[in-house]
């Protein structure tokens, strides 16, 4: 960004006395700064600004001045020159001027009262004011802020929805709402006392990877001493007032450093209690994964164990599996990142000592949720079409936050596509007992309207399952396979049918998309065979010349009990 900002200041002085038996400092500055452009100290921000929807040709100047002896003296200004602040509501709408009227920071120190001051004023992205002040304290290494130092303060803000509020949310997530505030500040640092209210209104929370589309959400709080009563937060879900809503209330208090002990932290300071219930939330709207859930959920934070319990029973669902998953290395590919060349001793040796203070600062999740599927929990995906019933247990026994499912899910009214043809699911379990990613399976598929009963048996886990020809009575597998695939014996065609199956199989049973491999599936039919004259369902002999007399089957069900085929004779 083009600038041409200019610092200027007096010579700074700094002298050193020893004053009864003690080194006391003196110094000096004073200094003025012009023309600076707000983009040139978007390098020190934590994030970016451009994410934050913010950018602009604002310019700012300053100037400071402070003395130290005696006395502290301080004064420091920095403020909005000219120029103007880009704002974008959302992320879906352009940028727009904010009609920038006033930014001004100011700090003041006399003798050892210091005050602080902000002041943002604009026509399109709000009004904010805070004033600060405390005391600070001469001791001999200099000026400290004591634990008993008296606070004071007023912030009062009122903005409207900006991008700016997706900071606070995780990455690949967009907040946004507006904001209303008028609290104010008092006791001391050991014990601040806070008074007031904070109120947001048409929040919106949204994160287009994982479907989640929640709006007209409403924030109602009250600040009272170190304590923050949420009397209602409330979002509906993706698809306004049909989605269903989530409402929540509770609080968050936090404890002074003397009440929280000698080996109190941030987490240890914490207290936080919350109750929400949700009616018919949809969660996720994606066209792959829809899911509306009721029930209720309590969250505790306090000492460092976060506590969650909950019921939710699932109104609807629908998730459509991949046909192809994303390639991933295997468990034996370790990739190791080599240390930095400047890497010493020195500095490696204090990250050893890490883990036993961490240990006091993590969390420590206590996680136990139940899931109750309901009736209409659907999953499609791989030959698999199916109503899944049943209650899962979602919890954690290793203070982690990898979470288990145990429990038993029942498979009811589903079918399966195996071989080109669709199978019945006569039974259906999946058994949970830890990993969620990895259930076991016990699943019989029969292929319908046959006088021999043939299907297809799934065992194993879901990361490695075990498939196999089924039938009863037993039989070879060769004729398993005839059964399955043309629905009749294939012990008249002899080898050469045998041969023809197999490769009608390879060629026109596979799951690759396009092509000869996906055939039947590419003009919508349930079977596309081969099959050698003699193998008919009336049993005539057929003709001796081989794969010349072979016949083509096209086969299409258009419901439970009607199968249409056509045969043509190559």
């Amino acid at each position: 960004v083009p600038g041409a900002a200019s610092v200027a200041w007096q010579a700074a002085r700094w002298t050193q006395t020893a004053v009864g038996g003690q080194l006391r400092s003196q110094w000096n500055t004073r200094g003025r700064i012009t023309d600076l452009p707000m983009a040139w100290l978007e390098p020190f921000s934590p994030t970016q600004w451009s994410q934050m929807g913010l950018k602009g040709d604002v310019v700012l100047g300053g100037e400071w001045e402070a003395t130290s002896a005696d006395s502290l003296r301080v004064r420091a200004r920095v403020e909005r020159t000219s120029g103007d602040l880009q704002v974008r509501p959302d992320e879906d709408s352009p940028s727009v001027q904010a009609g920038l009227q006033q930014a001004r920071l100011e700090i003041n120190t006399v003798d050892d009262k210091i005050t602080a001051s902000l002041r943002w004023d604009s026509e399109r992205a709000g009004q904010a004011q805070a004033d600060f002040s405390t005391r600070l304290q001469r001791q001999d290494s200099g000026w400290v802020w004591p634990q008993d130092a008296p606070l004071a303060g007023q912030f009062k803000a009122k903005l409207p929805p900006v991008g700016a509020w997706s900071v606070l949310a995780p990455p690949g997530w967009r907040l946004r709402g507006t904001l209303d505030a008028d609290a104010s500040l008092t006791g001391t640092r050991s014990s601040p006392q806070w008074s007031g209210q904070l109120g947001a209104q048409d929040l919106a929370l949204r994160s287009v990877v994982d479907g989640i589309d929640f709006s007209k959400g409403t924030l109602r709080t009250k600040l009272v001493g170190q304590r923050l009563e949420i009397e209602e937060i409330s979002f509906q879900g993706a698809g306004g007032a049909s989605g269903g809503t989530l409402t929540a209330q509770g609080f968050v208090q936090w404890q002074s450093d003397a009440a929280a002990g000698a080996e109190g932290n941030a987490l240890s300071q914490l207290q936080i209690n919350l109750n929400a219930i949700v009616k018919s939330l949809r969660v996720s709207a994606r066209s792959d994964q829809r899911l509306v859930v009721s029930g209720k959920l309590s969250t505790q934070l306090q000492s460092n164990k976060l506590v969650i319990r909950g019921n939710l029973k699932a109104d609807q669902a629908l998730f459509v599996m991949p046909e192809d998953t994303t390639p991933r290395l295997g468990n034996d590919v370790v990739v190791r990142k080599p240390p930095a060349a400047n890497a010493t001793k020195a500095t490696t040796t204090p990250a050893a000592a890490k883990p036993a203070a961490a240990a006091n600062t993590r969390i420590q999740p206590d996680l136990q949720v139940t899931l109750d599927l309901g009736k209409d929990f659907q999953v499609r995906g791989a030959g698999l079409v199916t109503l899944l019933e049943g209650s899962l247990e979602l919890r954690n026994v290793d203070q982690s936050l990898q979470p288990r499912l145990t429990g038993i899910l029942r498979t009811a009214q589903g079918t399966y596509k195996a071989y080109g043809q669709q199978l019945d699911i006569e039974e259906g379990v999946l058994r949970f007992t830890g990993p969620y990613d990895n259930p076991s399976l016990d699943i019989l598929a029969i292929r319908p309207n046959l006088t021999q009963r043939v299907g297809v048996q799934i065992s194993g886990t879901a990361q490695l399952p075990i498939v196999r020809l089924y039938a009863e009575p037993d039989l070879p597998e060769s004729e398993k396979l005839a059964w399955l695939i043309l629905g009749r014996s294939g012990a008249n065609g002899g080898a050469e049918t045998a041969l023809l199956q197999q490769a009608a199989l390879a060629l026109l049973g596979g799951r690759r998309a396009g092509g000869s491999g996906n055939l039947a599936n590419t003009f919508g039919l349930d079977e596309v065979s081969v099959r050698a004259s003699g193998d008919s369902t009336n049993g005539s002999a057929g003709t001796a010349n081989g794969a010349s007399g072979a016949t083509v089957t096209l086969g299409k069900r258009l419901s439970r009990d009607f199968y249409v085929a056509y045969e043509r004779s190559l």
